[in-house]
């Protein structure tokens, strides 16, 4: 039998893995059998859905409450006060370590390749099993690199102590940080091999174009950080590069990336996801719908009854509640203004005439119809169908007194003597009830349609997509700029805004700017935002902290319907562009020292080879 110890004593000494009380003379009783995993290949993937369900790293729709600390959604849940990480985004947020997960997949490995397995299992079942736990392993190590940098690599060494044995031996320095992404996009490619070109179930198990994406996206990372990095913060580095890439690496990257991700759109059976008749429902449909998908490649799939997400119980509009919550999330102004008009005029919702009087609209809806389609697939505003329902978002009434407009509030649900609707139960409202809305939009995206999702105990199967083919398009497109084929990154960058029905871009307008926020309107609230911001050493800048920044600074936008008889503007509305309640005054703030998470010094004291990272 092939002994393969699950305890992680060795880990302590090998990478400060603190806690381990594992005495060092002790035989393991958590042994993984030979004959009873590798050789049986229901057993074998038992292993890997353990894997899978180990690696949901970073902002996933199982939990609702971290959207509140990025720059796209506000809480409107707790106390008035703020926290301190509302005050600065912290240094360890998301952060990914685990190094007896990788002890656990190099052990698989050990057992996958052994005579016995190759014995018991067809070579193409085994290979599988193979390809995807170091697809999963590849995974994991680029999520630690994109907290970390560089950080040891064990390869498929299976670290085991014994007693007498000198810990220094397990004592492995950090990479470099472009040795890290080399190590995932070599990994990729051995793990692309052996993995199936045909689409899975709901994208929950990794294919072959999976890694090509990982591989493409880590290529992605490696580049913008080896160009930004140097550009921007050159100072943010370790002196021998175990955080930061050397500038003369990033046209490397940037040329494996848009290979890989051209391979991608022209060679998997993946497709955008566009109906012309409806633009922002197929988005909808694209990011949060599974049946008929063409668009997700691999996703952290749901089924009732075991596993299932509660995000549209506390999400959805209260108004429509299934069970107990609702509106926990309030999509921030500064979001919905980033979604481009479709006739090319300003984003900006206007408020405000230059005279200081009120911009009337004839309907709520107006300033939203106007923008990108993928607005409606992704936040529900003021007027916008859930399950073919309009939700009612109304902070209050304009009433006339003599020549002058006067707002007018209520408690949520209040009637005016004519029984008009004066603020809507959804809110939005600056104050800290619970369960109305504090920014004057709400979440769309993986907002699940099906009757009773929001209900105890069912809830909802509703996946959480990691990679699209969108995704595909825009590294080619951000590669293709950076290399300096501007027809290349047209064309593929275009691609993606045709679904928003937006004006293209051409090669004598596009900008970087044109990528970074085509990035912020597709993938918003798919965990993008933060490591982009970061990998393109942005984050300092446009989270600045200062008060009243235009993009550090949250803002709602409140609704407000004229309610005047025989005023010519009785009927319109009027909006109100405010600080954000729950997180004013506190605009985001992000500090240098955030672009490389912390090294602990427990784990620097069990391993002297783990330098610290800047700012440290």
């Amino acid at each position: 039998m092939m002994k393969l110890s699950l305890g992680l004593l060795a880990m302590a000494f090998l990478l400060s893995l603190a806690g381990c009380t594992t005495e060092l003379d002790t035989e393991p009783t958590n042994i993984l059998p030979e004959q009873g995993v590798f050789t049986d290949k229901a057993l074998a993937q038992s292993v890997l859905a353990n894997f899978y369900a180990s690696v949901n790293y970073g902002q996933t729709n199982s939990n609702h409450g971290n959207y509140h600390l990025l720059d796209e959604a506000n809480l409107s849940y707790g106390p008035a006060t703020t926290t301190d990480a509302e005050k600065i985004i912290p240094r360890d947020f998301f952060q990914t370590y685990d190094y007896g997960l990788v002890r656990r997949m190099n052990q698989f490995l050990a057992g996958i390749r052994s005579n016995a397995a190759r014995s018991a299992l067809l070579e193409a079942d085994r290979s599988n099993l193979e390809a995807q736990c170091l697809f999963l392993r590849a995974w994991y190590h680029f999520c630690m690199a994109r907290c970390f940098g560089g950080m040891p690599i064990l390869g498929d060494t299976v670290y085991t102590y014994e007693s007498g044995i000198d810990p220094v031996r397990f004592q492995v320095p950090r990479s470099t940080e472009a040795g890290i992404y080399d190590y995932v996009i070599a990994q990729c490619d051995l793990a692309a091999a052996n993995l199936t070109s045909a689409k899975t179930t709901n994208g929950g198990v990794a294919n072959k174009w999976a890694a090509l994406m990982l591989k493409a996206r880590a290529a992605v990372y490696a580049g913008s950080i080896a160009n930004y990095g140097n550009k921007i913060t050159p100072s943010i580095r370790t002196q021998n590069w175990e955080a930061g890439i050397p500038a003369d690496q990033a046209s490397k990257y940037y040329k494996i990336a848009f290979e890989t991700a051209e391979q991608v759109i022209q060679q998997s059976p993946y497709v955008l996801q566009i109906d012309p008749t409806n633009l922002g429902e197929s988005f909808y449909k694209a990011t949060s719908v599974k049946s008929g998908n063409t668009e997700v490649i691999w996703a952290m799939d749901r089924l009732r009854p075991n596993v299932v997400t509660q995000f549209t119980n506390f999400t959805m509009p209260y108004s429509h509640r299934d069970f107990t919550d609702g509106n926990a999330l309030g999509v921030v102004l500064n979001l919905v203004e980033a979604f481009e008009n479709k006739d090319g005029s300003a984003p900006q919702i206007k408020t405000k005439n230059d005279d200081g009087s009120y911009v009337f609209y004839n309907s709520v809806e107006d300033p939203f119809t106007k923008k990108d389609a993928r607005l409606w697939g992704t936040v529900l505003y003021p007027n916008a169908p859930y399950r073919q329902t309009p939700v009612i978002l109304q902070a209050g009434q304009l009433n006339k007194s003599g020549n002058e407009y006067v707002i007018r509030t209520s408690s949520v649900g209040g009637r005016d003597p004519e029984g008009n609707l004066i603020t809507s139960i959804n809110g939005p409202v600056a104050n800290s009830d619970n369960f109305v809305n504090k920014t004057g939009f709400l979440v769309r995206k993986f907002l699940d349609e099906t009757p009773n999702a929001g209900l105890n105990p069912g809830f909802s199967e509703m996946w959480w997509p990691r990679f699209r083919i969108a995704e595909a398009y825009l590294i080619a497109a951000e590669a293709a700029f950076e290399l300096g084929d501007k027809a290349k990154a047209v064309t593929n960058l275009n691609a993606t805004r045709r679904r928003g029905g937006i004006t293209p871009v051409t090669e004598s307008t596009i900008t970087f700017n044109h990528i970074v926020n085509e990035y912020r309107v597709e993938f918003a609230f798919e965990d993008h935002r933060y490591w982009d911001l970061k990998r393109w050493r942005l984050a300092h800048t446009i989270w600045n902290g200062t008060p009243n920044d235009p993009t550090a600074q949250m803002y709602s936008l409140f609704p407000y319907k004229v309610v005047a008889a025989g005023d010519a503007n009785n009927g319109k509305w009027v909006f109100t562009k405010q600080v954000s309640y729950k997180m004013a005054p506190n605009p985001r703030n992000f500090p240098l020292m955030n672009y490389y998470m912390a090294i602990q010094p427990s784990w620097r004291a069990n391993n002297p080879k783990l330098v610290y990272n800047p700012l440290q």
